[in-house]
């Protein structure tokens, strides 16, 4: 019996790209997220709209709906915010289960306890400049982000750094879902090109 020609021989998916595709399927949950609040929004604005019109034919001077509407645009900040933290926290999982595999435990649970050097010094040893990542920059700019998120909300030295956020430096962050749209994709190349990368070196 003829052996099964190579080219449609079954490969089996390396851990790294099972990883990954785990990663993404919690992006695609962020994006539900963003789409449900996204809608969310949308309804009460309208709401709001309908029912200020009805204000506005018997009280023509009235705003006493000025803080709602303030209000609904604080959801979309804070929901944005969520976006970014949760985006970044899937690239990091991610990054700190990979480098656990290919290192082993020993040295893979140092990286465990997440300082952005050490991650690099440990992909560096692996033969693997992050640079060289697809959408390196802005997954760092992700990190960056997520950080003043979590510290002060706004724009920080480190993420002043950034071509898009240059000369804002202690500003507000402001709404970012432009930036979640734009960040999102990049982190997902990022994922998949650092599983790519991580598999060819584990099977040389």
């Amino acid at each position: 019996m003829s052996s099964t020609p190579s080219k449609f021989r079954y490969r089996r998916r390396s851990r790294f790209s099972f990883f990954a595709l785990l990663t993404k399927w919690e992006l695609d949950g962020i994006d539900r997220f963003v789409e449900l609040a996204r809608e969310a929004r949308k309804s009460q604005e309208g709401w709001l709209e309908r029912l200020a019109v009805q204000i506005h034919r018997q009280a023509p001077d009235d705003d006493w709906l000025v803080d709602d509407f303030a209000q609904l645009d604080d959801f979309a900040v804070l929901s944005a915010e969520f976006a970014i933290v949760g985006l970044w926290r899937c690239v990091e999982l991610y990054r700190k289960s990979a480098t656990f595999i290919a290192s082993g435990q020993g040295s893979g649970a140092k990286t465990f306890r997440y300082e952005y050097k050490k991650f690099k010094r440990e992909l560096s040893r692996l033969g693997i400049p992050e640079q060289r990542i697809r959408c390196h920059q802005s997954v760092d700019e992700l990190r960056c982000i997520n950080d003043a998120i979590k510290h002060s909300r706004r724009v920080d030295g480190e993420l002043a750094k950034f071509s898009r956020w240059r000369g804002k430096q202690s500003r507000d962050l402001g709404n970012l879902e432009g930036h979640y749209a734009r960040l999102r994709s990049a982190a997902e190349r990022y994922v998949s090109d650092l599983a790519d990368r991580l598999s060819r070196r584990m099977t040389t």
